[in-house]
Parts: C-alpha cells; structure tokens; sequence
C-alpha cells in the first residue's frame, strides 16, 4: 500500500508537469509574477521579522511600492518611449536607407536583379511598412496585441500580490505530492537550488537596472544617440541572455550610430559595448552573482538555444538558471570522486582534503 501511495504521488506530480506543459501559453504573465516574488520574498521576510508586522500586511506594503514605482516610471518616461517608438517606425526605412548609402558610397545596389539607390530601397521599405500596418487585418493585430499586453501586465501584477502573500506556502504544498521517505532529501536539494536561483536572478534584476541606467546616460549624454531610452532599455533586458542578448544590442546601437554619424561612431559605439561587457563580466558580475552560477559557455549557449526553440525569449531568459538547478541536482545525484593522496613510500592511499573554491 506504501508504494502505491508513492507512485500515485509520483504520477500526480507527473500530471500536473503535463497539464502545465499543455497550458504552457498562458503561463508567461505567471512566470514572470513568481520571478518577481522570488525576487522580493527575501525582502518581505526580512521586514515582516523585524518589524513584528504580519507577514501579508509586508507583502501588500512591498506590493504597493512597487506598483507606486512602475506607475511613476511609466509617468516620467511613457512619453518619451512612445514618442522613440513613434520616430522608430517612421525612420527605421531611412535608418537602413543611410547605412546602405554609406555602406555603398551612394552606389547602385543590384537587388534580385535590379538595380536601385538606397534612398529607392528606404523609400521601399517605407511604402511596404505603411501598406502593411494600414491593412485591416495588421490593425486587427495591432489592438489584439494591445489588449494581449494590457491582459498580460494585469495578470503580473495580480499573480505578483499573491505570490507575495501565499507564494512561501507553494513549496509546502508542492512538497505533498512527493512521497514521504524522499521528502527530506528534496527538500534539501531545494534548499540548495534556492541558493543558486535566489541569487542569480537578484543579481539578474541589479544587472539589468544598472546596465539600462548606464547604457542610457552614455547614449544620451556622450553620443547624443536618437531612441537612447529604448536602446538603453532593450540593453539592459538583453543581459540576461547569455552572449546573444549583449550582441544583438550592440548591433542594434552601432547600426543606429552608423546612420546618424558613420563608421567613427559605430566604432566607439562597439568600443563601448565591449568596456561595459568586460567591466560587467570582470567587476559587477563576480560581486554581485558570484559563483553561485557556474555553468560551461556551451552548456549556456546549448541551453539558450533550446530554450528559445520550446519557450521563445522566455525561454531564453530562463534558460541559464533551469540548466543551473539542474546542474545542482546531477551534481548531488552524482557528486565528484574525493581526490587520493598516494604515499608509494607507505603503499598508502588516503583521501586528499575537500578543496573549496569560492
């Protein structure tokens, strides 16, 4: 009778990972809610331990400022970013217009067999992005997406107050369907997991808030660069991306430098990309992530991939800390042979002492 118990268990945990899988679509506004909260708990915690408050009075307390935060942000910049927005639809044709024509030297460019000038190929552009966005079906789209986002950012916020409040009861009740005599040892392996992922994905947000801030007042201040906001935002969002996310923003800053100020300041756009990658990499990450995630580079870029193929950019971004947890568990399942000290004088071998590396 034990052992049915434990493989129903077992079989409802695996019903479950099915039904998620198969709702995997609607999960997104969710995922990003209990990142959140994981994020904050430790805060909330730490407040409701030394104020003597109730844990969920903390939580709608920590819960409103940061609703307060993202309103007044969406405020100050909501503006200017619809206003980036509006110049980038209407100037990204004379954007890649500029870079061909520089590129080229204002030669003619043979394209499928014809040949055109670069302001004909913006110009192109241009009619071929109006026609499409002044379609019905294209403004269609364009409100189901606007309410898909609307629905998307109620759904975070709403899931984010109840993670803060119950989210700590989740993993007692998650814990139910794994069978007693192996409860103990998952729920250390998840002490551990907890470790690296708390950690990861805090020094995650501080990265991101830092690198946009950065990026931002450089763009703006230093180069005067057109869509600085957005650039600057879109940089901070592609870190956490292993190695895709801060090239494709570079790429995306260089090419709006070349138009407006040619190669030299594409070249001290690359510059600075890669100051900021290393001082990342060399100072912020080691002090602020540490080694708590320490996954090999193709382990990372084969994580990526896989992740944008079953989840999209979400899955991208999730991939790094699934694969370290994972990491976490083969290591526990499968932990690294203790190193020998052998004395031929003696013929005797005894174990080395544990090496840690911090």
């Amino acid at each position: 009778m034990v052992f049915g118990a434990g493989v129903s268990k077992w079989l409802a945990l695996a019903a479950l990972m099915a039904l998620l899988w198969v709702a995997r679509g609607v999960l997104p506004p969710f995922i990003i809610a209990g990142i959140f909260a994981y994020i904050l708990s430790p805060l909330v915690d730490e407040l409701a331990v030394r104020s003597g408050v109730r844990r969920p009075l903390i939580a709608l307390a920590v819960f409103a400022v940061v609703l307060v935060v993202f309103l007044g942000l969406l405020w100050i910049a909501g503006a200017r970013l619809n206003a980036e927005l509006r110049a980038i639809a209407r100037e990204g044709p004379s954007i890649i217009g500029s870079v061909v024509d520089r590129l080229t030297g204002g030669q003619s460019i043979d394209l499928l067999g014809q040949s055109t000038t670069s302001a004909e190929l913006g110009r192109r552009l241009d009619i071929a992005l109006r026609d499409a966005l002044g379609t019905p079906s294209q403004a269609i789209e364009a409100i189901r997406a606007a309410f898909d986002l609307t629905l998307a950012v109620v759904l975070v916020f709403l899931g984010l107050v109840y993670f803060l409040i119950d989210g700590h009861n989740f993993w007692v009740w998650l814990l139910r369907f794994v069978p007693r005599e192996h409860r103990n040892h998952v729920d250390g392996l998840a002490v551990e997991i907890h470790h690296v992922l708390g950690r990861y994905l805090r020094g995650q947000l501080v990265l991101i808030i830092l690198m946009s801030t950065v990026t931002f007042c450089l763009l703006e201040w230093a180069f005067r660069l057109p869509y600085a906001l957005w650039i600057g935002i879109l940089t901070g969002i592609l870190e956490v991306i292993p190695l895709i996310g801060p090239i494709t923003a570079g790429v995306i800053a260089c090419t709006v430098g070349f138009s407006q100020g040619g190669p030299t300041e594409a070249a001290a756009l690359a510059i600075m990309y890669v100051i900021l990658r290393q001082v990342e990499d060399q100072l912020v990450m080691p002090i602020i992530v540490g080694r708590a995630v320490h996954v090999h580079p193709l382990v990372t870029i084969f994580a990526v991939l896989t992740g944008e193929r079953i989840a999209g950019i979400l899955g991208m971004i999730l991939a790094v800390p699934i694969a370290a947890a994972i990491k976490v568990v083969l290591d526990h399942a499968y932990p690294k042979p203790m190193p020998t000290i052998v004395r031929p004088a003696e013929g005797i071998v005894t174990p080395a002492p544990e090496v840690i590396v911090r």
